[in-house]
């Protein structure tokens, strides 16, 4: 193992980080937005080519100490998983950032690139990091970055909403904006990131060091002395919840659905091929050694992934069904990412309760990969279409194979991968999933089968409505500029050259997850390929007008279950009423509690003031009076012009402000650290160290 791919791996991180901090000098320079875009670019070109660079360099790892006193290390290590999993988190991002230049456009653009390149190097800063605190910093990164691109229309305008404004169940609102969406992606995935610090906490609590490398070799350690205090089950599940969250595993999917009301190259980046992924490979980077571990345990905390693996398929076949139904075009690819992202989730954890954590991390890693591809076509393709129609609902469109045959042969290609039919990347990459779900028994193997049947018609249902439908209204629609076309078209061929080439790149996922002779079975490609056209015949049910979908609202018992899957099976409008509104209401409880006792002691005090004023001398009123009228209201009207003046409203300036105030806390943070590094390095001495 070298330092030449480690120290290309930190380049590939910097290079996106340095073009963040550039966005901002040129937006306060009062640069043009098509520079700031093409800055952005270059700076994701530049990670994409060093990501490249760092996979086919080989093993390699750096360090640099950052907190001696606690073993904090600045690590980044590169693997073939790692090294593939950046490579296709860089590579997309390329592509995407230059379909974002004409998409976005003139504004916000300096906010949009700012957090798209900043979004980028923390994403490859989690992928390649190499202890639990780096990864950390790169994980609440892509938090931060998500929240502000969900959000990314801040006026709410309307044709960024998600949901049907109006309609409500429960009394709960079913539609979202983009400032709403934002805070909800945040909020629930603050929740998981939470119990996977503490999890992080309790492995530095046992073998004295955070990093990642230390944690895979002394996994046995770390599980054994956990178990002899009863907090192995409890250490799994706080571990992984962060994950859980980040990857949209129920209830956490909700946060995933309606961060559709940022632009659709965001959906693309974030919610299709990069963050989304991340709990994912915390999963394939950590089961296989907690996996081993365990099973020197005889068992013990096995039951946290198996039940883990059973929300993944809970949640897999729940947003399908979901998918089934919905009308907005993004929305449908928003079930479709939290269901396959549950297949990803499901294949890693119930391989590795069977005892064959490789085939897991194969199905897993495969999937990613091809799902990356695929999806990301997929979105941008939605977007381009929703662009020229101005509408997000399929049951607005139809006909537009006719006016847009590039885009429809990139999605039909995208769509059929996702449908995993043969021969395309999907069709590979979901059968060693499937297999790798099937080692958790024939429940599980018929659930993940089902979903397959649905996925593949919930596809050709979306491709039917936006592309062959007889068009609803007169459409005056066009291919988009090349630059946004290229990206998406290149994406759908390359779903299907994947599967093509499939046999020959094999042989690098099974290196990257420890399988070396990967076997597919027969009986499972069978059953699966039988599923994937069994729902793509289901179309024929749209052809002969026998499911139209205004007809199956209007029949009694099919309309109650259409309503029960739009509505998301209600999770939503529960959430709010036996969770936030309980919340809320006593958090305006605690506000009018506190404001009463802000009062009575502000009138016990003013009292008391009054009397101590009657006592002073009456030679000091005069000074009083003069401090009171002149000099105050003096002072503070100089301050009140200086607030006005930064307070200014130009965007680039808070932007300014923001990277100040973020030096700033990093140089308190590191201060701080330091000296709390000093005053433990004590109780850390009587750790005995790893081994």
């Amino acid at each position: 193992m070298t330092e030449t791919a480690g120290l290309v791996a930190l380049a590939a991180v910097v290079s996106s980080y340095i073009a963040a901090l550039l966005v901002i000098l040129e937006a306060v320079a009062g640069t043009g937005w098509r520079k700031i875009a093409w800055t952005g670019v270059a700076g994701t070109a530049a990670s994409a080519l060093f990501s490249w660079l760092a996979l086919l360099q080989g093993e390699g790892r750096i360090s640099y100490t950052w907190v001696p006193g606690i073993d904090v290390e600045l690590a980044l290590h590169v693997d073939m998983l790692s090294g593939i999993v950046g490579v296709v988190v860089a590579t997309l991002s390329l592509l995407i950032a230059l379909y974002s230049v004409e998409y976005i456009g003139e504004w916000g653009a300096a906010r949009y690139w700012l957090f798209y390149s900043f979004f980028v190097a923390s994403m490859l800063l989690l992928v390649y990091a190499d202890d639990l605190v780096v990864i950390f910093i790169g994980w609440e990164g892509t938090g931060l970055a998500s929240w502000a691109l969900i959000g990314f229309y801040y006026d709410d305008r309307k044709e960024a909403w998600v949901g049907d404004p109006g309609r409500k169940r429960l009394g709960v609102p079913m539609w979202f904006t983009p400032t709403h969406s934002g805070l909800r992606a945040l909020s629930f995935t603050r929740v998981g990131d939470m119990a996977m610090l503490i999890g992080v906490g309790l492995v530095f609590a046992v073998l004295g060091s955070t990093s990642i490398s230390a944690a895979e070799e002394y996994s046995v350690r770390l599980l054994s002395e956990l178990n002899m205090k009863g907090l192995v089950a409890a250490w799994i599940a706080f571990f992984y919840l962060g994950a859980l969250a980040k990857s949209a595993q129920f209830p956490f999917h909700e946060w995933l659905v309606t961060a559709m009301t940022g632009p659709t190259s965001v959906s693309a980046l974030i919610h299709a091929a990069t963050m989304v992924k991340a709990g994912v490979y915390f999963a394939l980077r950590f089961t296989p050694a907690i996996a081993a571990g365990l099973a020197l345990l005889h068992g013990t905390g096995l039951g946290v992934l198996e039940t883990m693996a059973w929300i993944a398929l809970l949640t897999a076949f729940a947003t399908a069904s979901m998918a089934l139904v919905a009308r907005e075009l993004k929305l449908i690819l928003a079930f479709s990412t939290a269901s396959q992202l549950s297949y990803m989730m499901a294949a890693v954890f119930a391989a590795a309760v069977s005892g064959d954590p490789a085939l897991g991390s194969l199905g897993g890693l495969a999937h990613l990969a091809s799902h990356a591809v695929f999806k990301a076509a997929l979105f941008l393709a939605a977007g381009a279409i929703i662009h020229e129609l101005h509408t997000r609902y399929i049951t607005d469109m139809g006909g537009l194979r006719r006016y847009m045959p590039y885009t429809f042969a990139a999605m039909l290609l995208a769509g059929l991968s996702l449908a995993a039919l043969p021969p395309f990347s999907g069709w590979w990459t979901k059968d060693l999933a499937v297999q790798a779900i099937a080692r958790l028994g024939g429940r599980a193997s018929l659930a993940a089968l089902a979903t397959a049947v649905i996925t593949s018609f919930y596809t050709m249902r979306m491709i039917y409505y936006v592309f062959i439908a007889s068009p609803q209204r007169e459409l005056h629609a066009k291919e988009p500029g090349a630059l946004m076309l290229t990206p998406y078209l290149v994406l759908g061929i390359a779903s299907l050259g994947l599967g093509i080439a499939w046999p020959w790149l094999e042989h690098f996922f099974a290196e990257a997850a420890g399988l070396y002779h990967p076997e597919l079975e027969e009986h499972l490609v069978i059953y699966g390929t039988l599923a994937a056209i069994l729902g793509v015949s289901g179309l024929a049910l749209y052809f002969t007008r026998l499911l139209p979908l205004h007809r199956v609202e209007e029949k009694p018992l099919l309309g109650t279950l259409h309503g029960f899957l739009y509505d998301r099976w209600l999770i939503n409008p529960l959430m709010y009423r036996l969770i936030v509104y309980p919340s809320a209401g006593l958090s305006h409880a605690l506000v009018r509690l506190e404001a009463w006792l802000d009062t009575a002691v502000h009138q016990g005090l003013a009292g008391l003031g009054a009397r101590a004023v009657e006592l002073l001398s009456r030679r000091t009123e005069t000074r009083m009076d003069e401090l009171a009228h002149v000099a105050l209201p003096r002072s503070i009207a100089v301050m009140s012009a200086w607030v006005r003046r930064a307070q200014s409203g130009d965007v680039r300036l808070y932007l300014a402000y923001f990277m100040v105030g973020m030096v700033l806390a990093a140089t308190i943070s590191t201060v701080v650290i330091f000296f709390i590094a000093r005053l433990v390095a004590p109780v850390v001495e009587t750790i005995s160290p790893p081994g």
